[in-house]
């Protein structure tokens, strides 16, 4: 950058060539826009980065809505839950194989909190479209009996998913639904959590878990 001190220039601004005139403070000033030397290349590490991101996000971005709720009680500076949830997979969810981000679905966090989970949590198939998911009603931990259970069926290849909160207690130890007839159980995945409430304030969550593919 340079300062402009013969009066010729003095009235002038802007680009002339690779140069930009401009004033600051009553003075002028020059200064050589920056070149590239060539065609901009991403790194491989860069390359991989981008395609875990869209991987990732192409997975989170139909349950956005549900991310937002699980996620809630952690949302501050303009963080949403999606972010939340990205942040996450990107770290815990992507395996790197080969220089190929792959995603594990079973590993994604679809809600995040510190109350305990059941143990012996298991999905079992009853008959066509009717399931059971069973575990263990005791207290834990955080856990309390007034617990309420809650799940997600989620098919990332129709982009389809299923709430369910009946408010059930954790102290029932099993809930048995039937499977909406718009989502195609094979390739669903099924994550379940707990969760409490508290008056006037978000709701506080165990982490999720995944119980596995439905089929």
């Amino acid at each position: 950058m340079g300062k402009v001190t013969d009066s010729l220039l003095c009235g002038v601004t802007g680009k002339v060539g690779n140069l930009v005139i401009y004033k600051q403070k009553g003075k002028t000033f020059i200064k050589q826009l920056a070149t590239r030397s060539g065609k901009y290349q991403p790194s491989k590490k860069q390359i991989y980065s981008n395609r875990a991101f869209v991987k990732v996000q192409q997975f989170l971005l139909p349950i956005e809505s549900v991310l937002s709720k699980g996620f809630e009680r952690f949302t501050s500076g303009g963080k949403r839950g999606i972010h939340l949830a990205m942040s996450w997979a990107l770290k815990h969810a992507v395996e790197n194989e080969e220089g190929i981000p792959q995603l594990y679905p079973e590993k994604v966090k679809v809600c995040d909190g510190d109350l305990n989970l059941s143990s012996g949590l298991k999905l079992i198939k009853n008959e066509e479209n009717s399931y059971t998911v069973i575990w263990n009603a005791d207290e834990h931990g955080r856990a309390k009996n007034s617990d309420f259970f809650w799940m997600l069926i989620y098919n990332p290849i129709s982009k389809r998913y299923q709430l369910i909160d009946n408010g059930i207690y954790r102290k029932r130890g099993f809930i048995q639904f039937s499977l909406n007839s718009n989502i195609d159980p094979v390739g669903a995945y099924v994550y379940v959590s707990f969760y409490r409430l508290f008056k006037g304030k978000s709701p506080e969550f165990s982490d999720s878990f995944c119980l596995g593919l439905m089929e």
